[in-house]
């Protein structure tokens, strides 16, 4: 409570939104580890969202991808919001080609 009254503390933060503290006060734990929270893709795919191969000009017949699995949507890097677009457009993209794709096979 001392360093918030008097900001910046000793390491720059000005801010203290949660002062002051209590012992009082409700309290509650949770238990915090790294991890990956989006992966930039992997696999090539077309607009249609079939995959490609390793040389990037044949599709692999019958598999398809969206979301986070698929590389090259965002280039280098991405903005922060556009991870659950990415999923939806190109998870219904990828389905619906996969789905004309199975209705033609079973027509035949």
């Amino acid at each position: 409570n001392k360093s918030a009254a008097n900001p910046p503390d000793q390491f720059g933060k000005k801010f203290f939104p949660a002062v002051p503290l209590h012992m009082n006060d409700y309290y509650h734990v949770s238990v915090v580890t790294p991890l990956v929270h989006y992966c930039m893709g992997g696999l090539l795919i077309d607009a249609e969202g079939q995959v490609m191969d390793v040389s990037g000009k044949n599709k692999i017949q019958g598999l398809y991808a969206g979301g986070e699995i698929a590389g090259g949507i965002h280039g280098k890097n991405r903005l922060g919001g556009n991870s659950l677009l990415d999923c939806v457009v190109f998870g219904r993209v990828a389905a619906a080609t996969a789905a004309r794709a199975l209705h033609q096979e079973l027509r035949e």
